[in-house]
């Protein structure tokens, strides 16, 4: 078996890391040819030198090109969920993998974006859905979502303020 990597890269660095190995093998490749070691004069336009104050402000911005993998499930915990997730399905209750954008419609009658944290069976044998809503990060709300009014939401950016609002997906409203 593979082993796992520490992290997964994404992001725009990845992109840009990709292309320094690319210029970096050009570069050792006319080396080895015997050739001038210093790139032609349009390789030479793709570089830009940005301070380092410029960097830091734009990691800030949107977050480091990195995510820590998830830790997998041990064989008890795979189980466990699903047999959680089968007595669910038999019993004809809502299952929405946990990592989910989803909008829960509120009591004012706005829908408040969050994303489904994790699920597990209630007291009472029905499945409920950890929720944890956008910008209320560390607080988790469980709900059952048979009772709600739910709806799967993509992220989407809005130019006013730079964030990200939720827009629903088609055909993916609950009837709850």
């Amino acid at each position: 078996m593979a082993p796992q990597a520490a992290c997964v890269h994404e992001g725009g660095g990845v992109e840009r890391r990709a292309a320094h190995h690319e210029r970096e093998r050009q570069r050792r490749q006319r080396e080895a040819a015997g050739g001038s070691t210093e790139p032609a004069a349009e390789e030479a336009t793709d570089v830009e030198a940005v301070s380092a104050a410029d960097v830091l402000a734009g990691v800030e911005e949107s977050g480091p090109n990195y995510a820590l993998p998830t830790a997998r499930d041990g064989r008890r915990e795979r189980r466990e969920r699903l047999r959680v997730d089968e007595t669910a399905k038999q019993a004809g209750h809502t299952i929405v993998e946990t990592g989910t954008h989803v909008e829960i419609l509120g009591e004012q009658g706005l829908w408040w974006p969050a994303t489904i944290a994790g699920r597990e069976e209630d007291v009472d044998g029905r499945l409920v859905h950890e929720v944890e809503y956008d910008g209320c990060q560390g607080e988790q709300y469980w709900h059952m979502l048979d009772d709600e009014q739910w709806r799967r939401a993509t992220a989407m950016p809005t130019p006013a303020n730079g964030t990200n609002a939720a827009a629903s997906t088609e055909g993916e409203e609950s009837g709850g």
